[in-house]
């Protein structure tokens, strides 16, 4: 847990700054809204729990989701949970579809430019800030608020929430309800699919995959990007991979999302691209594989069913 103590002047002047970012950011709490527009109206009586995360962490299985469905009940009874999406490279849109799969994650905030997560003075994800009666008591990450809750449940966390009860809190992540999200895994059938590439060619899955093993390499034009750290030394990698390892067939799929064919263009010049590309129109292929990462590669047998997938380009 963060240890406030104030051993120097730098400490004071420390302390001062985390005053002032709270200030600011508490007044903003006021006029919190929805991503589609709904006003958040902040319960008396309840303790503030900002969920800061990225939508693209809970479709990978990192979410907080199921730490947040396992909090000791004492806590959620007298806690009010709202979530929010750093606002960089995500639209409405995809916050909508995200919702479809994880409904329990509501109310929903886009924290655009970062700038109510900034006030707080913080930039790691993801992150948990409690606050009561406009003062913030915790700020961490998801093992420190377990750390938190279960070693200060009787002398702290409780009376933060203000209930009278005093007992020790115990909880289990695994407790917590699978998501409605679902994606294939390895060793599921892999989803067929036929598209044509922008070089004009009609390929299939099961046509690349008949007589070697395919690659399925899933990218974003938009690299480099911040909620996709490091792609930029991904591609070179699969550029010297799709050169040099002839042992297999090698296909990229392009989202669509924020970019037409022009830029995607660009994009296979900038990186010398030599493996033939789609460009995922409405991102059909990217959501019949359950991709929402970039790059990201998916590797399939000559059966058809999926060998292994994950953001490693090998």
């Amino acid at each position: 847990m963060k240890n406030y103590k104030l051993n120097s002047i730098a400490g004071y002047a420390s302390a001062l700054m985390i005053l002032l970012a709270a200030a600011s950011s508490y007044a903003s709490l006021d006029n919190m809204k929805t991503f589609d527009g709904h006003p958040i109206i902040i319960e008396s009586g309840k303790v503030t729990h900002l969920i800061f995360q990225e939508i693209w962490s809970s479709y990978e299985g990192l979410g907080e989701e199921a730490r947040i469905a396992a909090l000791p009940k004492d806590f959620t009874d007298t806690s009010q949970q709202i979530w929010v999406q750093p606002g960089i490279n995500v639209t409405a849109a995809q916050l909508t579809e995200y919702q479809g799969y994880y409904p329990q994650v509501k109310p929903l905030v886009l924290d655009r430019g970062y700038q109510l997560m900034r006030s707080f003075g913080e930039w790691e994800l993801p992150l948990h800030v409690i606050i009561k009666d406009g003062k913030k008591v915790f700020s961490g990450n998801g093992d420190e608020l377990t750390q938190w809750l279960q070693l200060d449940i009787g002398d702290r966390a409780v009376k933060v929430a203000g209930s009278t009860k005093a007992k020790p809190a115990s909880f289990a992540i695994k407790q917590a309800a699978k998501p409605r999200f679902h994606k294939p895994e390895k060793g599921d059938q892999a989803p067929v699919f036929t598209a044509t590439t922008m070089a004009g060619e009609t390929v299939s899955l099961l046509g690349l995959s008949y007589s070697k093993p395919l690659s399925l390499v899933f990218l974003d034009s938009l690299c480099p990007m911040p909620h996709f750290p490091g792609c930029e030394a991904q591609i070179e990698q699969l550029s010297n991979l799709v050169k040099n390892d002839d042992s297999r067939q090698w296909l990229g799929v392009v989202s669509s999302f924020y970019v037409n064919e022009e830029v995607v263009k660009q994009f296979r010049k900038k990186f010398q691209l030599k493996l033939p590309l789609i460009f995922d129109v409405d991102n059909q292929i990217y959501r019949s594989y359950g991709v929402h990462a970039s790059p990201y590669q998916i590797d399939i047998n000559r059966e058809g069913n999926i060998r292994s997938r994950g953001s490693d380009i090998h």
